[in-house]
């Protein structure tokens, strides 16, 4: 059996996170795509976005954290249309000036044109949650 390559794809997403290039993002997701931000209710970039509708993510992202650190661990294939992704991140809150960090785990699933249909973030929400209580 061989496994498409979606890790190179996901490596390619986080290198435009990185840069800021958004729309590259938005780009690689399926109209039906299912985009889950950890901490609904909590942060405010958690809850479940709909397709292109996950650009509201990253302007919540953008509006609420100034990023300081986004490290990639590793990023594995882990069937023919799934990536699994491990890394540390670190910011503050826009907020309230707080800093917060935590290890991260990404789960992604991709359908046959390659483009993501499934994606959730897990990460500590209770850091995030805390650094923007006054």
């Amino acid at each position: 059996m061989s496994t498409t390559n979606y890790a190179a794809t996901v490596a390619a997403l986080y290198e435009a996170f990185g840069r800021g290039d958004i729309p590259f993002i938005i780009d690689h997701i399926a109209d039906n795509c299912v985009w889950i931000g950890t901490g609904e209710g909590a942060i405010p970039s958690g809850g479940t976005y709909k397709g292109k509708d996950a650009v509201n993510f990253f302007i919540r992202l953008g509006e609420s954290v100034d990023m300081t650190s986004f490290n990639i661990i590793s990023i594995s294939n882990i069937n023919d249309a799934e990536v699994v992704s491990f890394g540390n991140m670190a910011g503050n809150s826009k907020a309230t000036g707080k800093v917060s960090s935590s290890d991260w785990a990404m789960h992604w699933k991709f359908n046959a044109d390659g483009k993501v249909v499934y994606f959730h973030d897990f990460h500590d929400t209770a850091a995030g949650y805390i650094a923007n209580q006054p």
